[in-house]
């Protein structure tokens, strides 16, 4: 455990195998029976990030609330990063970064990062644990806690380290090593840590990105309430409050869930190993709470109950516990013949019991957190806070256990005295045939098959070293055994050869099958450009037949202001006409009016002539006409004056 796993140079990077995969999980198996109480968990994602599961060489979208541990893959896309917590520590990844969890426990986290860049930041003093970040160069292993800095280039071959704050120790191949201290960087090429000049291009934005993800990290409202190795404690800042119980000290309380919500009812059951059934919760913030701590009820909401704090909190897969009993007749009767699978949260004070073998240490360690003195009496009695609570207890068919995430649609609603004296079990009482992992989606980005093949190739090198030593092993052991074990060890080498040759036959065909994978989601990828440019050229087409549309509309209305600005005129030049002749009508009538003045002037003077004895004015027709503008005053002043005034 002390030695820089890197020494080992030409171990494979992907113990995915299934060979492989056995043989390590054989050897952990026989040195330690519990599993390991520390897990990673992607705490944020921005683009498209993917995911590879211990065992699998496939990948499938990333899902945050699915446990991290020994052997999972992860891989960021371009223009993608993600965050991933390791108990207190964190690892920013940058752009097109693969990273493999090569081992994590409760003592060790090392990290393989094949390409990319990437951050890590370790808060807490390492107190014998070891944390290391191996590339295709070195191996990093971190001495103190500080702020690092780790770009490998997989097709240069070199890495570059750089201490913002702490202490590295570099290791190579054969021996070598070097220190650096904060505020130090070191480009290297090849195994044996020969120094290189320069350093990659740095990102500004990745740079900046990380330390707002530290001034958020460390502005933690939760981080007053629990340790910082609760795995997810900074989800539950944005989607619950914190409060004072008299009964419970600090509990947390989630934000807009239904009014009949309970925990552990919203999700899905996978089997992930080494713990086999865990629970995968579907909300943003639910990881903490399902794995830590325990469930309750204060007042009509339901209230998590982180515990006393503890330095170190053991991981659990699900702190639940199933009605029903776990024998060949235990399964929960949900009518019509039909069985159904039926689990509860466990209260604070209640002890968690798992569902795989455990040493009393593991178990001790695991519920250490939930120690209340108001339980215990309780858990005496012999039943449980929450398996008698009005709708606590979930219940699913049993056919739909196991298969994937689950809607309300598909659970079942039994009266809740049916659970009040039901045998309780940490497994359920089902079969466990068809049991899935829960992986999800297939990926929508795959990391660079350049990198996949070079893993591939590595892993046959491994191999082949691996049949060397087992081959010098036979051929000591031949020499010291007589001849019948001789005979007996040539049959097994040649069933292992055998072995080996089916197991060569199946990594071919899985290669094949990672090939066509690959091939159609390039086809998939071709037929969506097409679609694309199909669907641009249509949007252009639509587009130019508005423009179209709008110019003739735009034409119409020009048309229409035209006739408009016609007709005002016209009716301008009607009115002007109109008030023309108005006018002439009144110079009508106006000199009509005179000419009758007039006439009626000289009527008043010849009827005054009359009165005074002159001639008798003429008559109409005697009287001489005056032509328009004829001047008649001298003959009207004449006939007004007297005789004597003549």
């Amino acid at each position: 455990m002390n030695r820089p796993a890197f020494l080992d140079l030409h171990r494979p990077w992907h113990r995915w195998l299934l060979g492989l995969a056995l043989l390590c999980l054989g050897a952990a198996a026989s040195a330690q029976q519990d599993p390991p109480g520390r897990v990673a968990r992607l705490n944020l994602q921005q683009g498209t990030v993917s995911f590879a599961p211990a065992g699998e060489d496939s990948w499938y979208d990333a899902q945050p609330n699915r446990p991290l541990t020994t052997g999972d893959r992860l891989w960021t896309d371009r223009n993608a990063r993600a965050e991933v917590h390791i108990g207190s520590a964190a690892l920013r990844m940058d752009g097109q970064t693969h990273i493999e969890f090569s081992e994590l426990d409760d003592d060790t986290m090392r990290l393989t990062a094949n390409q990319g860049n990437l951050q890590l930041r370790v808060r807490d003093e390492l107190a014998g644990q070891r944390v290391e970040v191996d590339t295709g160069n070195l191996a990093v292993v971190i001495d103190a806690p500080g702020e690092y800095r780790v770009a490998a280039d997989p097709a240069a071959g070199t890495t570059w380290i750089a201490v913002a704050s702490g202490h590295v120790t570099l290791h190579g191949e054969n021996g070598e090593s070097q220190a650096l201290g904060a505020r130090q960087q070191l480009t290297v090429s090849g195994r044996n840590l020969a120094a290189v000049g320069g350093a990659p291009a740095q990102s500004g934005s990745f740079d900046a990105w990380v330390a707002e993800r530290n001034r958020i990290e460390d502005q933690s409202i939760s981080a007053r309430y629990v340790s910082r190795e609760v795995v997810g404690y900074q989800q539950l800042d944005a989607y619950g409050d914190w409060q004072s119980d008299p009964n419970y000290g600090d509990v947390w309380f989630p934000r807009s869930v239904d009014a009949d919500w309970a925990p552990y009812r919203d999700g899905q059951w996978v089997n992930i190993a080494p713990w086999g059934l865990t629970w995968v919760d579907a909300a943003p913030w639910g990881f903490a709470p399902f794995h830590y701590g325990r469930w309750a009820r204060v007042g009509p909401r339901w209230a998590w109950v982180p515990g006393r704090p503890a330095a170190r909190p053991v991981y659990s897969p699900a702190l639940v516990g199933f009605v029903g009993g776990s024998g060949a007749n235990a399964a929960l009767q949900i009518g019509n013949g039909r069985s159904g699978v039926g689990w509860f949260p466990l209260a604070p004070g209640e002890a968690w019991r798992p569902g795989y073998d455990a040493s009393q240490r593991y178990l001790d360690q695991v519920n250490r957190m939930a120690a209340y003195r108001n339980r215990q009496a309780e858990l005496r009695n012999g039943f449980y806070a929450n398996q008698q609570m009005a709708g606590a207890v979930t219940v699913l068919p049993a056919d739909r256990f196991g298969r994937g995430p689950f809607g309300r649609r598909d659970l079942v609603r039994l009266p809740d005295d049916r659970f009040a004296r039901v045998p309780v079990a940490p497994a359920p009482g089902v079969p466990m045939q068809g049991f899935g992992g829960g992986f999800g989606r297939p990926a929508a980005a795959l990391p660079p098959t350049q990198l996949m093949a070079r893993e591939q190739q590595e892993l046959r090198y491994e191999q082949a070293r691996r049949t060397r030593q087992m081959q010098q092993a036979q051929a000591l052991q031949q020499q010291q055994q007589p001849m019948e074990w001789q005979r007996q060890q040539g049959l097994r080498q040649q069933q292992e050869w055998q072995q080996r040759g089916a197991h060569d036959q199946w990594q071919q065909q899985r290669q094949q099958q990672q090939q066509l994978q690959v091939q159609q989601q390039q086809q998939q990828a071709l037929r969506q450009q097409q679609e694309a440019q199909q669907r641009a050229a249509q949007a252009q087409a639509l587009q130019q037949q508005q423009q179209m549309q709008q110019m003739q509309q735009q034409q119409r209305a020009a048309q229409q202001q035209a006739l408009a600005q016609q007709q005002m005129l016209r009716q301008q030049q009607e009115m002007q006409q109109r008030a023309v002749q108005a006018q002439q009508q009144a110079q009508a009538q106006q000199q009509a009016q005179q000419n009758a003045m007039r006439q009626a002037q000289e009527a008043q003077v010849r009827a005054l002539q009359q009165q005074r004895g002159f001639a008798p004015a003429p008559s109409p027709q005697q009287q001489p006409q005056l032509q328009p503008g004829q001047r008649g005053g001298d003959d009207r002043r004449r006939l007004m004056t007297s005789p004597d005034q003549r």
